[in-house]
């Protein structure tokens, strides 16, 4: 009977060597958080992947909250820091980089805008143009935008600039006065369709009731691409 219960107590769950710890899963969502710190720094060169040192960051969060929950189950809250570490410095220098980009890239003698300054005040008519936008009239200003699609891809002179691409072939009218740059390039310069942004400068106009010309309510006389 001794040596049978000596036997069987070898067997105890409870018996384990001294010191011996049980084991814990390195967190997903720590994983996570470094994979997406290690490629943030994409973001400097495609706009869209700027969402990665975010969801990084937030990952990495996520991660330290539930490894302090589950101690014995899960581990990796080293490899979280470095994640959240990672993609803050990347968002710091790509979200710096982009605006660098975008302020400084006008050419000299253009006057950098965007679309927010042509956006109508609250309560006026979406055709009113602000008096932010009224000031430019007549003067070399430089915006960044999207070719609005139509029939016509190569030796384009003349086209709608606006500013995301969010809108389908058949859904102009959705799209806001205020939201579409008639451009038309001078000097014998032309250009064919990219779903690329394109940065355009020229004299800007915004058009009267008394233009003889139908067009948009702001127009372009563009003379420099990029």
């Amino acid at each position: 009977m001794t040596t049978f219960a000596s036997q069987e107590s070898f067997y105890l769950p409870e018996d384990v060597e001294p010191g011996a710890h049980p084991y814990r899963h390195v967190s997903a969502l720590a994983v996570g958080s470094l994979v997406c710190g290690a490629l943030s720094w994409l973001g400097a060169y495609f706009e869209w992947l700027l969402v990665l040192p975010m969801v990084g960051i937030g990952l990495g969060l996520a991660a330290l909250t539930r490894i302090d929950r589950f101690p014995d189950e899960l581990t990796g809250s080293v490899v979280a820091k470095l994640g959240i570490g990672l993609s803050g410095v990347f968002a710091v220098v790509c979200f710096s980089w982009h605006g660098y980009l975008y302020f400084a890239a006008a050419p000299p003698g253009y006057y950098m805008i965007n679309y927010d300054m042509l956006k109508p005040l609250p309560g006026a008519a979406q055709d009113d143009p602000p008096p932010a936008a009224r000031q430019l009239e007549g003067k070399r200003v430089f915006i960044k935008g999207y070719m609005y699609p139509g029939r016509q891809t190569i030796g384009i002179e003349r086209f709608t600039l606006v500013p995301s691409l969010t809108h389908c072939q058949f859904c102009m009218p959705q799209i806001k006065p205020t939201e579409m740059i008639d451009v038309k390039l001078v000097h014998g310069l032309k250009t064919r369709f990219t779903n690329r942004r394109r940065g355009v400068g020229g004299i800007f106009h915004i058009r009267s009731p008394e233009d003889k010309e139908p067009g948009l309510l702001y127009q372009i006389q563009a003379d420099y691409l990029k």
